[in-house]
Order: C-alpha cells, then structure tokens, then sequence
C-alpha cells in the first residue's frame, strides 16, 4: 500500500508528463521553436521514420517542412498510456495530425508516439521518442483554404506564431 504523498506524486508526475507532450504538439503547430524544444531533455533522439536525430535537429527540419510546405497543421493527441517508475517513464500517446499545403492540398495521418521520459531538476522531459505511422490518406479536395478562411467578425483568425489568440495574456474579449 503507497502512502497518500506517493499517490498525489504520481498524479502530479502524469499531469506534468501530459502537458510536456501537450508542449511539444502546440509547439509544432505554432511553429514554436522554443515551445517544442521545452519538451525535450538535453541528449534527446527522435525516430520520426525516414529521419533519425537528435532533437534540435529533427525540431528545425520539422518546423521548416510545417512552415514552408503546409499552411495549416493541427497535431491532436488522445488515448494515452504512461508507466512511471521514479524518475523514468514510458509513454504511449494516439496522435492524429491534419495538414493543409499552400495548393490547398489536405492531408490527415495517424500514429502513436512512444516516448522515454525522464524527469531532471524537478522537470519532465523526452529523452527517446518513436513515431510509429499506423497510416496516412490525401483528403478529396473540398476547397480546404477557402472553407477554413475565418468569416470578418466571426471566429477569432489563427496565426502559426506567438500572434496567435493562444498566446494572448490576459486574454481579453472587448465587443465590437
């Protein structure tokens, strides 16, 4: 039987193991440099199929390729298992990633990112991930720019940078 400070560490362990994964994916689609980079611990690898690296290598060729072939990306994260053991863990995380290019070209992939993590100076960080793709499909063409263009005065309009409304602080609504 753990004690309860054992149990409420833990949950604070997943939690933080979550949102250091959560990090890397909004980091990803604001093209973040220095948000996906905090996911990370020093020494980090990625094995993301064709490309094998260290992870400042994989995060600059990663954002690049996010920045100048697609025009939109939405990284979304779901089932998620993690097994902690002291300051190790191992997690498996579904991740669903849609992509819009500058043709108008859609796309949408599925995987799981297998993930060693470790947590250094209080901080959890990945140190080994592997990207296993469970598959990929072009969508048919429905005029992806047009009919995601937010409408003026409707939907708060995106940007893949800290301009986004995400970054905003305080948020602040005022009516028009």
């Amino acid at each position: 039987m753990r004690g309860d400070h054992a149990d409420v560490q833990e949950l604070i362990d997943r939690q933080r193991i979550w949102e250091c994964l959560l990090r890397y994916t909004r980091g990803m689609d604001r093209l973040d440099r220095d948000l996906v980079l905090s996911a990370y611990h020093s020494g980090g690898m990625e094995d993301h199929g064709v490309f094998i690296a260290p992870f400042e290598v994989f995060t600059d060729q990663a954002l690049g390729f996010h920045r100048d072939a697609e025009v939109r990306t939405q990284h979304i994260m779901n089932n998620h298992w993690c097994e902690i053991d002291g300051d190790v863990a191992h997690a498996e995380t579904y991740v669903a990633c849609y992509a819009v290019t500058s043709a108008g070209k859609e796309s949408y992939s599925l995987g799981r990112f297998i993930d060693r993590l470790e947590k250094r100076g209080g901080r959890w960080g990945i140190v080994d991930r592997v990207c296993v793709r469970e598959g990929s499909t072009d969508l048919p063409s429905n005029g992806a720019l047009e009919n995601f263009a937010p409408e003026p005065r409707s939907f708060a309009r995106p940007t893949r940078d800290r301009n986004d409304p995400s970054y905003l602080r305080p948020l602040k609504v005022w009516q028009a």
